[in-house]
């Protein structure tokens, strides 16, 4: 965990949930192999196709909007993020959002073990460990894994995939399965006990 909240840009195109749908910042007839029948940015569920299909030339182009669009809100993004895609899901992605990355003066986001020894020789940081996502983990008593995790957290580069939310009527119709994950996340993050677990 750092010491301040990230940002990461989306993704090529993935939507987090199965009851939300999106299109690209770039616009359609730009990128037309990252839009599934409807127009749309592919689901998690044909993430397969799109990685099939997805034209390199057009991640690139989507990427850049959204880094673009995340700064000129007046944010500073930290890192680009593939969301389901898994170290972007093709070495052709992974090594052009590595050459994004530092273009831009963005860290790589890496949680495989092949993207990982990839970037390793290549001199950058990554990882020493598997990545936590917090929606693996059982939200009844997530405070105390929590506390116990950060407490024994080894030495080294670690990474925390949390999703905190405050899970508002909209946010569970959209996420009827995960917002639990997200409020439970927020909770425990903005709790006095998790700020005296970071000061110790």
């Amino acid at each position: 965990m750092g010491r301040q909240p990230t940002f990461s840009t989306s993704d090529i195109g993935v939507a987090p949930a199965r009851n939300s749908r999106w299109g690209p910042l770039t616009p359609k007839a730009h990128v037309p192999s990252l839009l599934d029948d409807a127009g749309d940015l592919f689901t998690p569920a044909t993430r397969s196709e799109l990685l099939a299909r997805a034209r390199i030339d057009e991640v690139e182009s989507e990427f850049r909007a959204q880094i673009d669009a995340v700064s000129d809100a007046g944010l500073s993004p930290t890192h680009p993020d593939w969301h389901c895609l898994a170290d972007g899901g093709r070495d052709d992605i992974l090594d052009l959002t590595a050459a994004l990355a530092a273009e831009y003066g963005l860290a790589v986001r890496i949680w495989l073990e092949p993207g990982r020894r990839k970037l390793r020789r290549q001199g950058l940081p990554v990882t020493d460990r598997p990545f936590l996502d917090s929606f693996a983990l059982d939200t009844c008593g997530k405070p105390a894994r929590y506390a116990e995790l950060l407490r024994t957290l080894p030495t080294g580069l670690s990474e925390w995939a949390v999703h905190p939310g405050l899970c508002n009527e909209e946010a569970q119709a959209i996420e009827p399965d995960g917002w639990r994950v997200r409020r439970t996340d927020y909770e425990f993050l903005v709790s006095p006990r998790a700020g005296e677990i970071l000061r110790e």
